[in-house]
């Protein structure tokens, strides 16, 4: 019994992680897990958000009431950013840390016309530490580290609107073929290991959306307008998604720094989470169809226990509904510079789950052309 429990204890773990990677799936009549409404769609479906970045008016006089999230930049302006990647397994109240990975990035403003600017963004350095106890978190340092460090030196070249949006990746292409063969290059060596099954299911858009990520959250809400102060939308449950609440908050400080933040809360419910595990369950006794016990048994006429005695242990452990949450803040100089992107998610199923979190701080701003 304590065995099956421990099992059953496993498998919440494992239906809270693959939850964020979009591996876990609900039933025929429920959505998906990884249909829990996302962070961009929300942004880009904004209420205050200009869906044309042509028709976007400047609102100045009434300063105070709104937040316009504009780039003004120079040719010339550089800064530079530390990335804090953390990651953290959550049991009840207890955290700990499996993850450590700091990056250092340098944007800077090649060109500025009046229809947008022509920018750059390069990878300078890699820090990792591995923080977790078991071999699989000592692992999955030693591979984030790895293939951080294959980047270093790797320059993303980008274009802009006239108001900080991102519009193309001028030099995408090259991107694609750098990162195939750095991944390929810095899994080679471990690729035969357990733990690097999942490499084998990543293609090439995952990985350079990799390289990607950091960089479209800094630029998250540009182009975009916000009401100051703090707003609630709910949405009930479809077909497609899982109840959700959006919470948004613009705030706008004296010295024209001002913060955007984003939060989308998506409520799984127990009986999707029971049939998700039934489902792990179930992959596990019909691996033992047909098979031999040490003393020469078959496994067939002890399935039909095991099933109950699963049944009844999920039904013990998942007494309430799974919750993810996504989260994304982002502060602004006044002139559009990003001062610090704050961005975690969080999947817990029966307080057991999984906290991942991104801090970019500018560290570095370079003086800009006269």
């Amino acid at each position: 019994m304590k065995k099956i429990s421990l099992i059953v204890m496993s498998c919440i773990i494992a239906c809270g992680l693959l939850a964020n990677h979009g591996i876990v799936k609900g039933g025929e009549m429920s959505p998906k897990v990884e249909d829990t409404v996302s962070i961009d769609k929300k942004i880009t479906d904004s209420q205050w958000l200009s869906n044309n970045s042509y028709t976007l008016e400047v609102d100045t006089a009434g300063e105070g009431s709104v937040v316009n999230v504009v780039a003004y930049f120079c040719k010339g302006d550089t800064c530079e950013y530390w990335i804090y990647e953390n990651e953290w397994k959550v049991n009840g109240k207890d955290t700990v840390k499996t993850l450590d990975v700091s990056t250092q990035v340098r944007l800077v403003v090649n060109d500025s016309t009046s229809k947008g600017y022509k920018m750059s963004y390069t990878f300078l350095d890699v820090k990792a530490d591995s923080v977790g106890d078991d071999f699989r978190d000592k692992m999955m340092a030693m591979i984030a580290e790895r293939t951080a460090k294959s980047v270093i030196g790797t320059t993303i070249n980008f274009e802009t609107d006239e108001y900080g949006r991102i519009t193309k990746i001028t030099n995408l292409s090259q991107i694609k073929k750098q990162a195939k063969a750095l991944f390929k290059a810095s899994m080679k060596d471990i690729a035969a290991m357990p733990i690097m099954k999942i490499g084998n299911q990543a293609n090439t858009d995952e990985v350079v959306e990799g390289y990607l990520e950091e960089l479209k959250l800094l630029f998250a809400f540009h182009g975009s307008q916000y009401a100051v102060g703090e707003h609630h939308e709910h949405e009930d449950a479809t077909k497609d998604s899982y109840a959700n609440d959006t919470y948004t908050n613009a705030s706008l400080e004296k010295n024209g720094n001002y913060t955007i933040s984003c939060e989308v809360v998506s409520v799984i419910p127990k009986e999707t989470v029971k049939e998700v595990m039934g489902g792990l369950m179930g992959a596990i006794t019909e691996g033992l169809k047909g098979k031999k016990t040490e003393d020469g048994k078959d496994h067939d006429g002890n399935i039909k226990d095991l099933d109950d005695e699963f049944k009844k242990e999920i039904d013990k452990a998942v007494d309430q509904d799974a919750q993810t949450s996504e989260y994304l803040s982002v502060t602004c100089f006044e002139d559009g510079w990003p001062n610090s992107v704050l961005k975690q998610n969080k999947t817990v199923m029966a307080g057991r789950g999984k906290l991942k979190q991104k801090l970019i701080e500018a560290c570095r701003f370079a003086q800009r052309e006269k």
